[in-house]
């Protein structure tokens, strides 16, 4: 019997579900006390497995752990993982890349029409005045084509939008039967009605959209953020919004994450802050723990998983 335990709360809430029955009689899931590392500390050294969301799965959590054999998570982005740590030891790292994309997208969407619409208004008798803006014939800069950038790209054609990318692979099968244009980055900023990011954090995204980036941005163009939080410079993005240059944002992520509740963000308008759930849905959920339940059996089973990192 192998031993799994979950070091982040989340999976422990009803909506995830995992508990100590997660994988059957043959597999034990162990949850610990509390989730700091002393708590985890006795643990880690019996534990073959880790499962984990949001929270970090360090370097110093795995020398702790002689049997460590997978960690797995049911999402995309494994910043929240040392991932070299784990691959120096010979620990397989496993996501669930593509199985959040399409929900994700439409939670971009959501955030480009609340805030075209004005939506943050609804209290205010001066919306029946207000005029909003429609997204047809709008242009739509999506920064990162993967899977969530592809479903963006579908989405903004289907209403009508212009697609510009930038991505490391121009490929159009991305998109395909999409029309998208490949453009560099700078180009997409100063042309773009509405910035999507869907990129992944790495050294070179970590605060790709700074002040100099925002002064670039076309005036009154709005910035949707579904990515990680630290691609965007918090207090940059915060002076070019109270500045009045961008008509609007919409963060699934933040940097920090969360927010303080005092962070002046939180009291600007036209900014629509989300709790890093865009990518939780009834289906992706569903998707999501069925895919990271299989690659845990297949690694704990000598096999190797549907979705390696």
């Amino acid at each position: 019997m192998a031993h799994l335990l979950v070091v982040d709360p989340l999976l422990l809430t009803a909506e995830f579900g995992i508990d100590a029955g997660w994988l059957g009689d043959e597999h034990d899931v162990m949850i610990p006390p509390g989730f700091a590392l002393v708590d985890m500390r006795p643990h880690l050294e019996l534990a073959d497995g880790i499962l984990t969301a949001h929270r970090p799965v360090t370097e110093d959590m795995m020398a702790l752990a002689p049997r460590l054999r997978v960690i797995a998570k049911p999402g995309a982005g494994v910043d929240n993982i040392d991932v070299d740590a784990a691959a120096a030891r010979g620990i397989v790292v496993t996501n669930v890349k593509g199985a959040r994309g399409r929900a994700v997208a439409e939670h971009a969407l959501f955030m480009m029409l609340y805030l075209a619409r004005h939506a943050w208004m609804r209290d205010d008798p001066g919306w029946q005045s207000t005029t909003s803006v429609q997204l047809g014939g709008k242009t739509l800069g999506i920064v990162g084509l993967g899977e969530i950038g592809r479903h963006v790209a579908r989405f903004g054609h289907g209403l009508g939008m212009t697609i510009v990318a930038h991505t490391r692979t121009p490929d159009p099968e991305r998109a395909a039967g999409v029309p998208v244009e490949f453009i560099e980055r700078t180009a997409l900023l100063a042309r773009a009605d509405f910035v999507v990011l869907c990129t992944p954090l790495t050294q070179e995204t970590h605060h790709m959209i700074d002040r100099s980036a925002l002064a670039s941005m076309k005036a009154g163009a709005y910035l949707i953020n579904v990515s990680r939080g630290p691609v965007v410079c918090t207090d940059d993005l915060s002076q070019a919004l109270l500045g009045g240059r961008l008509a609007g944002a919409g963060l699934d992520v933040t940097d920090p994450e969360p927010l303080p509740h005092d962070h002046e963000l939180r009291r600007v308008a036209n900014v629509l802050i989300s709790p890093h759930n865009a990518g939780r849905t009834l289906e992706s959920q569903a998707d999501a723990l069925g895919r990271m339940r299989a690659n845990v059996v297949l690694v704990l089973s000598g096999h190797p998983p549907i979705d390696p990192v």
